[in-house]
């Protein structure tokens, strides 16, 4: 369990860089018997440590760091707070265009726009960064928004 009592992912590393112990089938949700990492080798799927930061004006950078591309501000303003964009290349060869975001961290808020697609992702508690390949914005109830290289855009809610 995570510091807010959720089922934590035995590949996170949180800011601090302390392992967080591996959940059991019954904590994750997940069916299957043993924890998810007996059930992945190591850095398969991951590439690498999965690194958990609160959602705020930090988290930000992080977020484009992780997805290997640059982070600004929006043409638009919070009173008081500013609000970030952030284009996600598309994945030409697979026909995937690009995913744009918005990251509203004082109303702890995520909007991504790919193709057809436009979501709105809201109560964005934490963000899992895997450096290189995906960011997931994580609400507390445990639905979530992933944000992949190359455009690709997930929910689970």
């Amino acid at each position: 369990m995570d510091d807010t009592g959720h089922p934590s992912d035995p590949d996170i590393v949180p800011a601090t860089g302390v392992d967080l112990p591996a959940p059991t089938a019954e904590e994750s949700g997940d069916p299957r018997p043993g924890t998810a990492s007996e059930r992945t080798p190591a850095g398969v799927g991951t590439g690498g440590r999965v690194r958990r930061v609160p959602f705020d004006r930090t988290a930000v950078d992080l977020v484009g760091d992780a997805l290997r591309v640059p982070v600004g501000l929006a043409p638009f303003r919070l009173p008081g707070a500013a609000v970030y964009q952030i284009l996600v290349s598309g994945d030409e060869m697979k026909g995937r265009p690009a995913a744009l975001l918005t990251l509203w961290p004082s109303l702890r808020r995520v909007d991504a726009v790919g193709g057809p697609a436009t979501i709105v992702f809201t109560d964005v508690a934490h963000v899992d960064l895997v450096d290189g390949i995906e960011v997931m914005f994580r609400r507390t109830g445990g639905d979530y928004l992933i944000v992949a290289r190359g455009g690709k855009l997930v929910v689970r809610a």
